[in-house]
């Protein structure tokens, strides 16, 4: 389901519109590393095992526009 809001609604939208979908982005220290702009808990990783958590991360464009987006795991 994540992926497909990542395909069909987030392409084009500004930070604004983004976090009207999904609500604001986790004040958190979770891969700030990766530069990312937006983060967002999905829950336990889909797996077996799950004993990770997956993430959904979010990069915007030099104009605040969705760029791309991400779903890695902790």
């Amino acid at each position: 389901m994540a992926g497909e809001v990542v395909q069909r609604l987030l392409p084009g939208k500004t930070r604004g519109e983004v976090e009207r979908l999904l609500g604001p982005s986790l004040d958190t220290p979770y891969f700030q590393t990766t530069g990312r702009d937006l983060i967002y808990v999905l829950g336990p990783e889909r797996s077996l095992i799950s004993i990770d958590s997956e993430w959904l991360l979010i990069w915007l464009d030099q104009a605040g526009r969705f760029r791309r987006a991400e779903i890695v795991t902790d």
